[in-house]
């Protein structure tokens, strides 16, 4: 091989050579670029779950107060009535207002599906809670919808069998769910209606422990993503 033959073949290599680096670098670039995206968007996710975790606290507190206040009824409601008609009015119509009604913040979870970052996570487990995370919440809109058919049925007693003097205010986990009137009508709670109200209190026993998984699968989820980000 000539020397003018060696020399051009050398730089062809070297130029060669530059190239694919410099195409291999542009690549590099782009991935990073879109692994900081994806970390980006699981840090939104985490503020996210974090707020789905306060929902579902309160929800989980409006739970357990139907079952209880179901008991109470249940229990002594025949008493309540011919000694203290202002607390059968109180828990009849606070058990009319415990329905939930939880609306997932899905929208970061969409991003990272639709996007294609979600294939850059590296923990399989990650991915695994994310996409059963976003099922699980068909199963809880299902069971809401029946407890408020049920509610229905109860906010139906409230307005047949209380006054319209309010008396005070219901407050769940802090929030204003409306005024309550004493219980006025003649006759006590039917063994009709006290089954009405406890179709709606078993309906609150089978979501309770949704609830409280969803609050342990989020708390853990949240862990996941930390370590996905940190790596």
């Amino acid at each position: 091989m000539n020397k003018f033959v060696f020399k051009y073949s050398i730089e062809f290599i070297v130029l060669l050579t530059g190239l694919l680096l410099t195409f291999y670098i542009e690549d590099l670039n782009q991935h990073r670029h879109k692994i900081e995206l994806k970390n980006q968007s699981l840090s939104r996710l985490i503020k996210n779950v974090e707020e789905d975790i306060i929902d579902h606290k309160i929800n989980l507190s409006k739970v357990q107060f139907t079952i209880d206040y179901h008991r109470i009824l249940r229990d002594r409601g025949l008493e309540l009535f011919n000694t203290n008609k202002d607390s059968l009015g109180y828990y009849l119509t606070a058990i009319s207002r415990t329905s939930t009604i939880f609306y997932a913040n899905q929208e970061e979870y969409i991003t990272l599906r639709n996007s294609g970052y979600i294939e850059l996570i590296e923990n399989d487990s990650l991915v695994n809670y994310l996409q059963r995370r976003h099922s699980t919440y068909v199963a809880f809109k299902k069971m809401e919808d029946k407890i408020i058919d049920y509610e229905r049925e109860i906010v139906n007693m409230v307005n047949n069998k209380t006054g319209i003097r309010a008396l005070g205010y219901i407050f769940f986990s802090g929030y204003d769910h409306g005024t309550y009137s004493s219980y006025n009508y003649k006759y006590p709670l039917t063994d009709v209606e006290l089954n009405k109200i406890g179709y709606s209190a078993n309906q609150s026993r089978f979501y309770k422990p949704l609830i409280l998984g969803a609050i342990q699968n989020d708390s853990l989820l949240i862990e996941l993503i930390n370590r996905e980000i940190s790596i």
